[in-house]
């Protein structure tokens, strides 16, 4: 059977965090339990400091440190023989890391390596040069903003902080960790009335440094640092507060000591609860409830009026906290969000919001600034009102905006996250090199983020040309290079052309062709469009998420000469009903030179009205959105859409209330350029954020027999409730590594009234025998639109080996427990939980006592658990019912008990109580 290829390396977006398991008759291993306890089982390959080891989910592969892994935001993964077989759990002390894979190749491993999920083939593609240096902008550029953001303010500054303890924050998802509830927090001295609220959330760094680490990870172990990664953004703090803002950086610690070991999203759920914990906790101090915290902080929080501000992983975190925030039936007023470097795995999308995304181009830890999808995902997925900024500082790094994180500022810990010293635009010892000091770079982050949300909180309009796309910083900034690309409110924007799609009104002449293209190259699963770039490029528009790597990524136009040194033209027909233009301040498009392009993107924009008159712009002389970024040999330039925008004034002699027809025109000479987003801009404005309850989306997991020969298995995509809207959301199982189940992507579409979606899956079953009882398949969802936001994200198909299990030696051992017919997938996922009845309400002590329970798969194991002890498995009958005699009260204390059930393939639940008596 031929095998389903492998992702190649370079992308390093696997995702297996969690494989379906049977372990002492308990159906799928949790995501958060540790490696396996390999010292049963004779390892099937192995070298000095790592071991392939057959598990009821195929193999786990784990690698022994020499040190404490680094903690950083990207994700480890695993590489068997250059190839990246998925992300790595982590034990508590970081000195071990594993993979559960179904991939039979790692049984046959010769080398296993360290890798992370954001690297990027550090060869760059063979068409390019090997070095590309920074261009300047054109003579003609925008004129400062004379306003500093970071400028003191007229306010005196308070400190408020606060600390509960270590272990004060049960961590949501975390198996009932806790973990600190800490803050620094800065106030505006005498400033009337309620103020706006900031929160920052710090990134993925080292929680404790030195001494000895405890083996339970956390809290920090004797003689160990509790790192203060939370107090590293004073400078911002301080600058807000002095202009009338409160700010509250809170501490997340915790959940960077264990987020490897617990989390299966990295931590994107943990950290946005606890923002929205320490909200709550805000909430109760204004109203003079909460004796612990200061009482500066009584009456002066105005929590309708809230901004979020996430480093690194923090960046995914602030996101999902907006996102779980609109499902509050009492949310904070959160209405603007900045991901500041930020992670984002799971392809989020956030509606309402006004959001600015910052990329540091020097990025030597989220190295393919992933956090980019944050503004392609969400910029049209909701038709909303408010203000997306993607802003690319050139010369930044990882670490620098934060102090605690940079060397010189901080003594333990801190590190320049850019790998390569001498290189040619990004290594700090280089005479070419774009990068900037650190206290250069910190100062611009400083800038960003008190500029953003005295803008988006205090509706301060002198900020409004730093965000908006215009091409204007402030004054303040000095030489440093910051490119912002926008999208302004839906309400005054006009959209002539996405290019996310065929389109009949877009048309070519001349020597080029147009493709809507989507993502790099080489996914497992079929690729709804060709890929924009090759996957060995680094592309953060289309570089693929590791929990959601199929799903398509910025789709886009690829421009290309058919014929070397020809060029030609793109034409965008304009309706004469959208033709009237003369409301509008400014022509915008998104573009860059593909990855394999050895030239700028030299592109003339038209306009052609009703009557035939043409005027024409060259974006060269207005703007730098087509040049080619720099890079190196150990820096691959980076192929990223950038924005230029035209004042509609300079289309001299076009009667702009007829407009007719827009051309792109590609000269000779030119190699292929990507263009997305061609629009009409009103004059700049924030439009209206505000919070919306829409449903969220959630995969179901999904057990069943592997079958004899081919089939579909059906999972359920489901919502929260039904859908008042069209809502979409995007399914994809593409992490595979065998021939029982093929890569699959879709989008799923929930209609009005619709709350359930089934998606198929090809799978292929055999008459052989195995070594695995379960393979666990990762399946997610992603990328929601219209009437929807992402839930519970990720799921299993759990495949059981129904012909035999074989230990690695050949010997016959336990099956999984039998999962049943398998029914109709949205039914069983929106089933209820169902009750346990026993034959009495009250047993006396030592008698039996028969536990009854319905509503299951025929045939199916079911486990029955009284308190946490699992007490047994029974197979369901025919109609799906279970009894057990149950004997075991003479154990049980005089009180009153819980019985509880899980059917093995359905996952159905199901509890009920008795008492005991003397």
């Amino acid at each position: 059977m031929t095998r389903h290829p492998k992702r190649p390396f370079a992308v390093r977006s696997a995702a297996v965090l969690a494989i379906a398991a049977v372990v002492t008759g308990v159906l799928a291993l949790p995501a958060h339990a540790d490696p396996a306890d390999a010292s049963a089982v004779a390892p099937v390959a192995q070298g000095d400091d790592w071991t392939v080891t057959p598990t009821a989910g195929g193999y786990d592969v784990t690698l022994d440190l020499d040190a404490p892994l680094p903690i950083r935001a990207a994700a480890p993964v695993l590489v068997v023989d250059g190839q990246d077989v998925g992300v790595a759990r982590t034990s508590l002390d970081q000195r071990q890391v594993t993979v559960t894979t179904a991939d039979p190749a790692v049984a046959r491993a010769s080398d296993v390596s360290l890798g992370w999920t954001s690297d990027v083939d550090q060869s760059a593609p063979a068409a390019a040069p090997q070095v590309v240096a920074p261009q300047a902008a054109p003579a003609d550029a925008p004129a400062p903003i004379d306003a500093d953001p970071a400028a003191t303010g007229t306010y005196a500054v308070a400190r408020a902080d606060y600390d509960l303890g270590t272990q004060s924050e049960t961590i949501r998802g975390f198996g009932g960790r806790k973990g600190e509830m800490r803050a620094a927090v800065f106030l505006p001295k005498g400033a009337p009335g309620k103020r706006p609220v900031v929160v920052f959330l710090h990134g993925r760094h080292e929680a404790c440094a030195g001494g000895t680490p405890t083996d339970a990870g956390w809290p920090c172990g004797r003689g160990q640092t509790d790192i203060p990664s939370y107090r590293g953004y004073a400078a911002a703090g301080t600058a807000l507060a002095s202009n009338g803002y409160v700010v509250v950086s809170i501490s997340a610690n915790a959940i960077n000591a264990l987020d490897g070991t617990y989390a299966d999203d990295g931590g994107a759920v943990a950290r946005g609860q606890l923002v929205l914990d320490h909200l709550d906790l805000l909430r109760k101090a204004d109203a003079g409830q909460e004796q612990r915290l200061s009482p500066l902080l009584v009456g002066k929080l105005d929590l309708s009026d809230v901004g979020l501000m996430g480093h690194s992983r923090g960046g995914d975190g602030v996101v999902r906290a907006a996102v779980l925030n609109q499902q509050r039936s009492k949310p904070f007023g959160i209405k603007a969000v900045l991901p500041l470097a930020p992670t984002d795995f799971g392809r989020m999308t956030l509606p309402d919001t006004n959001t600015a995304v910052v990329l540091p181009y020097c990025d030597g830890d989220v190295s393919d600034l992933q956090g980019q999808h944050f503004f392609d995902d969400s910029r049209t997925a909701y038709g909303d009102d408010v203000l997306r900024s993607s802003i690319l500082v050139m010369g930044a790094n990882h670490n620098f905006f934060n102090t605690t994180w940079t060397p010189g500022k901080y003594p333990l810990a801190s590190s320049d996250d850019w790998w390569d010293d001498t290189d040619a635009v990004c290594g700090p010892k280089a005479k070419t090199s774009t990068r900037l000091s650190a206290a250069k770079q910190y100062a611009v982050g400083t800038s960003l983020v008190s500029g953003f949300f005295r803008l988006t909180l205090g509706g301060e309009q002198q900020f409004l040309p730093y965000f908006d796309g215009s091409g204007r910083k402030p004054a303040s900034l000095g030489t440093a290079d910051v490119r912002v690309t926008a999208s302004l409110p839906g309400a005054g924007r006009r959209d002539l052309a996405l290019f996310t799609a065929a389109d009949r009104a877009v048309t070519t002449t001349g020597q080029v062709t147009a493709t809507t293209c989507a993502s790099v190259s080489d996914v497992q699963a079929e690729p709804a469009l060709p890929a924009c770039v090759s996957s060995a490029s680094n592309a953060p528009d289309f570089t693929p998420a590791w929990l959601a790597p199929a799903v398509p990524a910025t789709p886009s136009l690829h421009v290309a000469p058919t014929r070397a040194l020809t060029g030609g033209q793109v034409h965008v027909a304009v309706p004469a009903a959208r033709g009237d233009l003369s409301r509008f301040a400014s022509l915008s498009l998104r573009l860059a030179p593909d990855d394999t392009s050895r030239t700028n993107a030299d592109v003339t924009l038209s306009l052609r009205d009703a009557a035939g008159h043409v005027a024409k712009q060259r974006l060269a002389d207005v703007s730098r959105a087509g040049q080619r970024l720099p890079g190196s040999r150990n820096a691959p330039r980076k192929t990223l859409l950038q924005q230029a925008q035209v004042p509609l004034s300079a289309f001299a002699g076009v009667d702009l209330t007829a407009v007719r027809e827009v051309v792109l025109d590609v000269p000779a000479g030119n190699g292929g350029v990507l263009l997305s987003d061609l629009s009409v801009l009103p004059t700049s404005s924030l439009g209206t954020p505000h919070v919306v309850d829409r449903p969220t989306v959630r995969i179901a997991d999904r057990v069943v027999d592997e079958g004899s020969g081919r089939a579909t298995v059906r999972a359920a995509v489901v919502l929260s409730r039904p859908a008042q809207q069209t809502a979409t959301a995007y399914f994809d199982l593409a992490e595979v590594y065998d021939d029982h189940v093929t890569p699959t992507m879709q989008p799923v579409v929930f209609r009005p009234g619709e709350v359930c979606k089934a998606v198929s899956v090809p799978v292929l079953g055999d008459r052989r025998a195995s070594t695995s009882q379960t393979t666990g398949y990762p399946m997610t969802v992603s990328n929601t639109q219209g009437g929807a936001v992402l839930g519970d994200a990720t799921g299993t198909l759990t495949v059981r080996e129904d012909d035999g299990v074989r230990d690695d030696r050949g010997r016959v051992v336990a099956s999984a427990q039998p999962v049943g017919v398998a029914g109709d997938p949205c039914t069983e996922a929106l089933a209820k939980p169902t009750t346990v009845t026993p034959s009495a309400a009250t047993v006396q002590r030592g008698k039996r006592v028969t536990f009854s329970a319905s509503g299951f798969r025929a045939g199916e194991g079911v486990r029955f658990r009284v308190e946490q002890t699992t007490v047994a498995w029974v197979k369901a009958d025919a109609k799906g019912r279970v009894s057990l005699a149950f004997d075991g009260t003479a154990s049980l204390s005089v009180a009153k008990h819980t019985v509880s059930v899980l059917g093995a393939g359905s996952r159905r639940t199901g509890s009920g109580t008795f008492s005991v008596r003397k």
